[in-house]
């Protein structure tokens, strides 16, 4: 991974951080010399990365969250910038579905729950965040979307497909209303990623059956986003503002 020696003593709060690309990205950060906060509603899972980073030499704080819940997102911001004097990055990771659907068989709670979680849980670290990101030289927002917000596909949740195309609008809102205040706004749009999550949701065939529609002929392990996400985090990242990022190995081009 590129070295980014300006993102060492920064303040980074990723939330989902326990497992997958949130855990992959929080370490990438670690890496770098940054502050990182592990925000999850996995308390366990989000300590048990924070302790891998400690022991490395990193400076970093796990903090249960639940990103649905305003109360929850707000003191987690409130306590990171109490600890360490202000916030320089959030990574809005904490996402997901319960399983592969379609409208006709989805229950209005799982909507609600998808919606929230996905969607609402971004809104409302984003506006804790705001703020505090005014007052950094080089305040950043990375959302995670998902290629199902870009592009159609029956193999997927439609509440998590509509959710993360949501993800990917709000981004864009924030990037053109926060510019003014020296804020980048971008997204990432991942592929089905090697994730535990996606080897428990999905098939051995399935996952073949998709990789074989990757140009590459391959499936993304989590840390190729975590790259992404660092590197849009970065100076070198200073002049885009409201992209997409589709880290996709090609599977989707737009």
């Amino acid at each position: 991974m590129a070295i980014y020696p300006e993102l060492s003593g920064r303040v980074v709060a990723v939330t989902g951080a326990a497992q997958g690309i949130g855990a992959c990205t929080a370490r990438a950060f670690a890496a770098q010399g940054a502050r990182v906060a592990a925000l999850d509603i996995d308390a366990p899972g989000a300590a048990e990365v924070v302790r891998a980073m400690t022991a490395g030499g990193g400076k970093a704080m796990a903090i249960q969250t639940d990103v649905t819940a305003e109360a929850s997102v707000n003191a987690a911001i409130a306590r990171i910038v109490s600890e360490w004097g202000g916030l320089d990055v959030l990574v809005t990771s904490a996402g997901g579905y319960g399983r592969l659907a379609n409208v006709e068989d989805m229950p209005v709670e799982e909507w609600d729950r998808t919606v929230a979680l996905n969607l609402r849980g971004t809104f409302l670290c984003c506006k804790a965040a705001i703020p505090h990101l005014k007052r950094s030289p080089a305040g950043r927002i990375v959302t995670i979307a998902s290629i199902s917000g870009r592009t159609i596909s029956s193999s997927t949740s439609p509440a998590y497909a509509a959710s993360k195309a949501g993800v990917i609008q709000l981004t864009r809102f924030l990037a053109y209303t926060l510019g003014e205040h020296g804020i980048t706004c971008n997204s990432v749009a991942p592929i089905t990623t090697l994730t535990p999550r996606v080897r428990a949701l999905r098939s051995a065939e399935n996952i073949a059956q998709i990789s074989a529609q990757v140009p590459m002929k391959r499936l993304p392990d989590p840390q190729e986003h975590a790259a992404v996400v660092v590197f849009l985090a970065s100076d070198a990242a200073s002049y885009l503002n409201g992209t997409v990022l589709d880290t996709n190995g090609g599977k989707v081009m737009m």
